[in-house]
């Protein structure tokens, strides 16, 4: 099957004219994608976004793919976002990726900043989300703060990533973990709330 049959060829138009990049379909949104473009929406630079790509020994699930009014989305390399996704970037978010991949069942709910480095590799079924929606009001709470993930960084299945994080470069993310905090470049974390396991580690696809 060629290229052109699996992808949603009018949300593939409709984002690819929004973006500022004269390559052909700079932005392929693949089937089974429910792909939702408010007013004001702001794409800048991708060389290539690919939105629920089926990867070979999957079949294409239902996703959802959502920039709200005013929203921004950044690509800085070739990103690809895998089949079963739900990736939501709210009103005045912004999200921002380099080059890598997020793989099937992933969820991206953005509602003011996340930023994804180059050569990231994020499993299945991973969440990534600044924000806990909710006010807590019994106690000084901050509701929404931005999160980062830095270059080279490997996220393990069903891992989630929540408000506030920062994941430095090199970084190993085992599966399952549940980050509420920092974790240094070159570090292994794990577990519930995840906790550095293991200092200067590498990794390679």
């Amino acid at each position: 099957m060629s290229v052109l049959q699996e992808l949603n060829i009018s949300k593939t138009l409709e984002l690819s004219r929004l973006s500022p990049c004269k390559k052909s379909l700079p932005i392929r949104v693949y089937k089974k994608v429910y792909a939702q473009i408010g007013k004001g929406v702001t794409i800048e630079g991708p060389e290539r976004l690919d939105i629920g790509k089926k990867p070979r020994t999957y079949c294409y699930l239902d996703s959802i793919f959502t920039l709200c009014d005013n929203s921004k989305l950044i690509v800085n390399g070739h990103f690809q976002i895998f089949t079963g996704c739900r990736v939501v970037v709210n009103p005045g978010a912004c999200l921002e990726v380099g080059n890598g991949f997020i793989n099937a069942n992933a969820h991206i709910v953005c509602f003011e900043k996340i930023k994804i480095g180059q050569n990231v590799a994020i499993a299945d079924s991973v969440r990534i989300r600044d924000s806990d929606n909710h006010q807590i009001t019994s106690s000084p709470h901050i509701k929404t703060q931005p999160v980062e993930i830095g270059d080279n960084v490997w996220i393990g299945a069903g891992a989630t990533i929540l408000k506030g994080v920062k994941i430095g470069n090199g970084a190993i993310i085992a599966a399952g973990s549940v980050v509420t905090k920092d974790v240094p470049p070159a570090c292994l974390a794990a577990g519930v709330p995840a906790k550095v396991i293991k200092s200067d580690v590498k990794w390679e696809l």
